[in-house]
């Protein structure tokens, strides 16, 4: 039985019997997959390291009766220093966590993919003010995604269903008024640490993030309501 390692970001952890885990990673090594953790809950397990977004080491085997691998140990890849503490960034987590479960599903090796996530993870970690992250996070997202918005010279309107800007207001409802748009091109500019300068009242940023996943269910056909939404907008502060 040949024993593995690898590195995952925790998705999902789902209760299988009174001491045992499935967990599901998105990992360096094999993209999205499933794991069974026995005895996770045990103290000696550390299965309490597996929770959202956290990055994780795992040892494990591929069982040959079952498509879910088996974890014999865990051991923190990254340890956060503000993130369990810190309910503005909790809540931005949850929030993250589901916006990466309804858009990767990627079975396969994808290591930029991997090292993009826990590298934003990383920075919001550490960063002083999360409070625009998540309408940051929504839009450079998208680089990976597939589907980043195309800039158009003098642009005055973002076209959600063409996925770029426009100079002229689009034929139809599906797009991002001027004062948002213009929001959005300076965002485009600015980094995770890095921010923009722009004092962001609770309207303007539930209005932003509100656009942006509009754009999110015009391109993917499974994009469901957000459960953490409610959580996040509660962080918001003018």
């Amino acid at each position: 039985m040949a024993y593995l390692t690898t590195e995952g970001i925790v998705l999902q952890k789902t209760n299988y019997s009174e001491t045992s885990l499935i967990l599901k990673l998105f990992t360096l090594d094999h993209g999205l997959k499933s794991y069974i953790f026995q005895g996770a809950k045990r103290k000696n397990k550390k299965g309490n390291l597996a929770s959202a977004l956290s990055i994780i080491q795992l040892t494990y085997y591929q069982r040959n009766d079952s498509n879910l691998a088996k974890i014999t140990a865990i051991e923190a890849e990254v340890i956060y220093k503000n993130i369990p503490f810190d309910p503005i960034k909790s809540s931005i987590v949850f929030f993250m966590n589901e916006v990466i479960q309804q858009t990767v599903k990627e079975e396969q090796y994808n290591p930029d993919l991997y090292q993009y996530l826990k590298n934003t993870l990383s920075i919001l970690d550490l960063i002083e003010n999360p409070a625009d992250f998540a309408i940051q996070f929504l839009l450079d997202f998208t680089k990976q995604l597939g589907f980043y918005p195309h800039v158009e010279k003098d642009a005055a309107f973002f076209d959600l269903k063409e996925g770029k800007f426009s100079k002229y207001s689009p034929n139809h409802p599906e797009f991002i008024d001027r004062a948002n748009t213009k929001l959005l091109l300076i965002f485009m500019q600015s980094k995770y640490d890095r921010p923009s300068n722009l004092k962001l009242n609770a309207a303007t940023r539930r209005s932003l993030v509100f656009d942006l996943l509009k754009y999110y269910h015009l391109m993917f056909d499974n994009f469901k309501n957000m459960k953490t939404l409610p959580i996040l907008e509660m962080t918001f502060h003018d």
